[in-house]
């Protein structure tokens, strides 16, 4: 719980810092969408096609908590984390970008009325951003 609460204040600091810089390429908005379209439709399978070879993954709903998992396993808990938490909708709340960093939040809203508070960070890997951190956060 304080991991996520230290992360907002980051987030919060950085926006103020260093707002979301309009000089994002085509290429930064496709993925944008991309991811967004995964959340929305419950796809870990094109989800996961933006993740790094290892990431951290935090699911509080469902007591999951890595520090590093690889891509492959981390797509099979969100398959999982999708059939019991199936989407209604996915919208963006704040965007920022940093030093070959970029991050986000966002709400994920279930089928069953849940939601999902969550928190995308991404790197610069080969000029494509690939998500580092993905964390769930139950309100």
């Amino acid at each position: 719980m304080r991991i996520f609460q230290k992360i907002c204040l980051t987030l919060i600091i950085s926006g103020t810092l260093c707002s979301f810089m309009g000089g994002s390429t085509a290429r930064d908005v496709e993925i944008a969408e991309k991811i967004k379209g995964s959340f929305k439709n419950g796809n870990a399978s094109v989800l996961a096609d933006y993740f790094e070879r290892s990431l951290e993954l935090v699911i509080d709903a469902e007591k999951v908590d890595f520090r590093r998992v690889r891509h492959e396993q981390a797509e099979l808990i969100l398959k999982s984390f999708f059939k019991k938490y199936p989407p209604k909708d996915f919208k963006y709340g704040f965007q920022g970008t940093a030093s070959k960093v970029r991050y986000c939040t966002g709400t994920y809203q279930t089928t069953n009325g849940v939601k999902f508070q969550v928190y995308i960070l991404m790197r610069v890997t080969k000029n494509d951003y690939l998500i580092n951190t993905l964390h769930f956060k139950k309100e």
